[in-house]
């Protein structure tokens, strides 16, 4: 598989966070299940990234290279590019979205 150069856009997992009055994505680390390191998920296209996380899944779209400046500033090196899982991964549910999109 070819990587995403520095200005493709790659579609990465994301959540809804407050920030003050606003809600802002913040891109979503997973955890490696045999060392516990950090590791973020990219996806080359949309439907890569909701057959691997499913469709309630929220994600952001970022130029490559700003997802890796962006990555280095958090300490994390491990970046998996259209990963497949075997349904051993945590997905977002129509439930999750809904509370995340309510007003506190």
């Amino acid at each position: 598989m070819e990587l995403p150069g520095d200005a493709d856009v790659v579609f990465v997992p994301a959540r809804p966070v407050r920030e003050g009055g606003d809600r802002e994505p913040a891109v979503e680390l997973r955890r490696l299940a045999e060392s516990g390191e950090r590791v973020a998920l990219a996806f080359s296209s949309v439907g890569n990234l909701v057959r691997t996380l499913g469709p309630f899944q929220p994600w952001v779209g970022v130029p490559m290279y700003a997802f890796v400046v962006w990555l280095r500033t958090q300490g994390v090196d491990h970046i998996e590019v259209d990963p497949v899982y075997a349904g051993d991964i945590w997905r977002w549910s129509g439930q999750d979205v809904r509370h995340a999109a309510e007003e506190e």
